[in-house]
C-alpha cells in the first residue's frame, strides 16, 4: 500500500480560519499539522511507500525529514481531484505499482496509526473488492480514503464527497466501507474544530500526547488560551448571563 499525502500552499492554507488566526499563524499550524500526520503515516505497519504531492518548499523539506518523496503538484495538473488522479495513474504505471493506495489529509493531527491499521483490515476482510472511508464528524467528506490502485474510481473532493464517492464506488463495482473514528474524523476547518482540538487535547486523561506538534504551538503561541478565553466553558457562561461574572 502507497499513502499520499496532498498538500496545498501551505501560505494559502485553511482560509476558513482567517477570522481567528492571522496568515502566519495559519501557514504555522498547516506545518505542525502536517508533522503530526506525517509521524504517523510513516509508522504504519502497512506502508510500502509514502508521498508527498505538493509545490510548496516546506512540503519538500518535510519529505526529506520523513522519509517521502515527494512530487511536484504542477507537474500533475490543477485542482485536488485532478492533480489526485493524475498522482494515482502515475503510481499505476510504476513496475512496482502497489495493489492499494490510500489518500490522507494533512489537517488531521489526531490521527493514529491504530485508526489507520483499522480500515487496512476491513477491506482486507471484506469478501468483495472494497474502498474505505473514513469520514470526518458531520459523516458528509473522505478524510481518508483507501482503495484498490486498478479498481480506482474517479475522485470528488470538495462538498459531499462522501455521497460522491459512494455513487463512483458504486459504478466501479466497489463495496464502500465507511468509518466514523475519532481521530480520523476530526478534520481542522473552523475555529469550532482549532477549539475543540484544544479541548480534547487539554482533556487527555489517558496520557496519549495527542497531537504533539500541533498542541505544543497552539500552547506556546498563546493561540490555545485565546481560543479560550473568546468561547469560555458553558459554566462560566452561565454564571456571567446571570451577572455573577468576574470584575
Amino acid at each position: 500500500m502507497w499513502l499520499v499525502l496532498p498538500l496545498k500552499d501551505f501560505v494559502q492554507a485553511k482560509q476558513r480560519l482567517s477570522g481567528c488566526l492571522s496568515v502566519s499563524e495559519r501557514r504555522t499550524l498547516f506545518q505542525h499539522m502536517v508533522e503530526d500526520v506525517l509521524a504517523v503515516l510513516s509508522s504504519v505497519p502497512a506502508c510500502e511507500r509514502l508521498l508527498i504531492v505538493s509545490d510548496d518548499p516546506a512540503a519538500h523539506l518535510l519529505a526529506e525529514h520523513f522519509g517521502a518523496e515527494c512530487w511536484p503538484e504542477a507537474e500533475l495538473g490543477r485542482g485536488l481531484n485532478a492533480v489526485l488522479e493524475a498522482t494515482l495513474a502515475r503510481i499505476a504505471s510504476l513496475p512496482s505499482a502497489p495493489q492499494n493506495v490510500m489518500i490522507v489529509h494533512g489537517d488531521l493531527p489526531l490521527i493514529n496509526a491504530a485508526e489507520l491499521s483499522a480500515l487496512v483490515a476491513r477491506q482486507a476482510e471484506a469478501a468483495v473488492p472494497a474502498m474505505v472511508i473514513a469520514t470526518d464528524r458531520h459523516r458528509r467528506g473522505s478524510n481518508v480514503l483507501l482503495m484498490p490502485l486498478r479498481q480506482r474510481i474517479s475522485l470528488h473532493y470538495g462538498e459531499h464527497s462522501l455521497a460522491a464517492h459512494r455513487r463512483a464506488a458504486q459504478r466501479a463495482g466497489l463495496e464502500l466501507l465507511v468509518q466514523c473514528s475519532e481521530g480520523l474524523a476530526s478534520d481542522i476547518d473552523t475555529r469550532d474544530d482549532l477549539l475543540a482540538l484544544v479541548e480534547r487535547a487539554a482533556d487527555d486523561s489517558a496520557g496519549q500526547h495527542l497531537a504533539p506538534q500541533t498542541m505544543s504551538y497552539l500552547q506556546g503561541s498563546g493561540i490555545a488560551r485565546r481560543l479560550q478565553q473568546m468561547n469560555p466553558p458553558a459554566d462560566q457562561r452561565s454564571e456571567e448571563l446571570r451577572g455573577n461574572g468576574p470584575n
